[in-house]
């Protein structure tokens, strides 16, 4: 059985580093059309855009392992049984679990490092790739906007009605509303029709201004309007347009950001479903180990290109069921949070199990 399990290894690690390596290589290509129609790559340097697919493809390789696994165990456990092999190692009593188990300790093996790429290696990578793409996009496209936006200053908080990007540190900003409380029960309100963002410099021009002494208006503050006002202090321009992915932040930062939301009363079920996924994905590795080997015996007399065609429809079918659970069902109020996240590797499990007990 030793030389069996080391067999069956080396039959995998081809298949499955193909098969990983194709589609990465496919989600590659994707994003580079992608930026390709959607941008004017000629004002974008060629280094800029290769770094960032090389920072997206953590991600992707977090989601394809799951594929490789599938690939790899499929035709390897497909060519023993087609060779009878399997045929003669149960007739010498051996069960199914025992000839599959180094396909699953393999399994485990992926498992285990597609969770530390997705914990130690995705996040940061992921951060750099959302800076880049501000840059390829402040330079490739029309600028980005929103409206309605607030800031939080260490003396101010800045309402801000439109945000128009015009690079990686530089905003335009129009509607400006800052509120300030320079003294026990003051409190100053200070209007901008248009301002300037860049370098950690806030610029507002044609600025009015109105203080207030309790719940008494100051009038004598009134003569400071049409006054220029410059603020000198640096924010992440990026949390203005959108929050961080769940795929830039670790499994404590995902925790730390529940419990935060917790305290302000915010529901925070996609964010849990965000966090139980982090250890879902990765587990799927485990669970393709087990699923596709044992439909490869099935069908592994049909020929040698059914064990590649079953993780095709394996890994397709998974992955809708993915999209499904944690897209949809999620938004469900009795579905919990969880369940969303470890249905499809649930359903895929049982499966599995129905089909090794069939075999035995």
């Amino acid at each position: 059985m030793k030389k069996l399990d080391s067999y069956l290894v080396r039959e995998m690690i081809v298949p499955f580093l193909i098969g990983t390596i194709a589609v990465v290589l496919m989600f590659q290509a994707n994003t580079y059309i992608f930026l390709a129609k959607t941008l004017n790559l000629e004002n974008v340097p060629a280094k800029a855009v290769f770094q960032y697919i090389l920072y997206q493809t953590p991600t992707y390789l977090n989601m394809t392992l799951a594929v490789g696994m599938s690939l790899g165990s499929s035709l390897a456990i497909s060519r023993i049984a087609r060779e009878s092999e399997l045929t003669a190692i149960r007739a010498a009593g051996v069960r199914i679990l025992r000839a599959l188990a180094p396909i699953v300790l393999f399994g485990c093996v992926v498992g285990v490092g597609n969770y530390y790429l997705a914990e130690r290696i995705m996040p940061p990578a992921t951060k750099k790739a959302t800076q880049l793409g501000f840059q390829i996009g402040a330079t490739g496209m029309t600028p980005n906007l929103k409206a309605n936006a607030i800031v939080s200053l260490q003396n101010y908080t800045v309402m801000v009605g439109t945000i128009r990007r015009k690079g990686a540190h530089e905003m335009d900003l129009q509607n400006v509303l800052l509120l300030e409380q320079p003294q026990a029960n003051v409190t100053q309100i200070t209007k901008s029709l248009k301002g300037r963002y860049k370098d950690g410099v806030w610029t507002f021009g044609e600025t009015y201004v109105w203080r207030f002494d309790g719940v008494n208006l100051v009038p004598s503050v009134l003569a400071a309007k049409g006054r220029v006002m410059t603020i000198n202090e640096r924010i992440a321009t990026e949390g203005l347009f959108a929050p961080p992915m769940p795929t830039e932040q670790t499994a404590e930062e995902l925790r730390e950001n529940i419990a935060l939301k917790k305290k302000s009363g915010v529901d925070t079920k996609g964010d849990e479903v965000n966090l139980h996924v982090r250890y879902a994905v990765p587990s799927a590795c485990v669970v393709f180990a087990i699923v596709g080997p044992v439909f490869a015996i099935v069908f592994a007399r049909s020929g040698g290109f059914v064990g590649v065609f079953l993780s095709i429809i394996l890994v397709l079918l998974y992955y809708n069921a993915f999209v499904i659970s944690t897209e949809i069902l999620s938004k469900i109020d009795a579905v919990p949070a969880w369940g969303a996240a470890w249905l499809p590797n649930i359903l895929f499990a049982l499966l599995g199990v129905v089909a090794i007990r069939r075999l035995e």
